[in-house]
């Protein structure tokens, strides 16, 4: 992951607690901030929390909702708000995971990454892409912020386009 920590250290971490539903951020950098979005719908659910401590943590969580974990960069002051679209027909196998987990602490299997889209000259449009670069969502900037707040990349269960099924 590209962020300003030294090689020695532990990347970001995003872990959710099945039994307690908590998400836990490990790791959590200082210059970037963390939001929760509503996978099926991908509505941002609360503000971007910055990383200063190192570790956050979302609780009290509505069991019947599936949650993709959001990060910007450069925050400053401004409380940023962004709506992922996802562009794929795209399987959560989120129950499945957590239901084989015996209410063990699960590790967010898949990190998608803003591509820079120099095609455009909107800097409120963002391509979310896969390992594989390829372009799975759209990430959309709702507020009017500094063009130094960028989206970076979100965590995800979501792991398969149904397309291909």
């Amino acid at each position: 992951m590209e962020h300003n920590k030294s090689s020695n250290e532990m990347p970001e971490q995003v872990i959710i607690f099945p039994d307690t539903r908590i998400i836990k951020i490990n790791n959590a950098c200082p210059e970037r901030a963390y939001a929760l979005f509503d996978a099926k719908t991908g509505v941002q659910t609360t503000a971007f929390v910055k990383g200063i401590d190192g570790q956050i943590e979302f609780k009290n969580l509505d069991p019947n909702r599936h949650f993709d974990v959001g990060v910007v960069q450069n925050m400053g002051d401004e409380k940023p708000e962004f709506a992922i679209i996802w562009t794929l027909p795209m399987r959560d196998d989120t129950d499945a995971i957590l239901q084989n987990s015996d209410n063990l602490p699960v590790v967010f299997p898949r990190v998608y990454t803003i591509a820079d889209n120099n095609k455009s000259d909107n800097n409120n449009l963002f391509n979310l892409v896969d390992a594989h670069k390829d372009v799975v969502a759209q990430v959309a900037k709702l507020t009017p912020t500094n063009d130094k707040l960028k989206f970076k990349q979100a965590w995800t269960f979501k792991m398969v386009d149904n397309a291909k099924k």
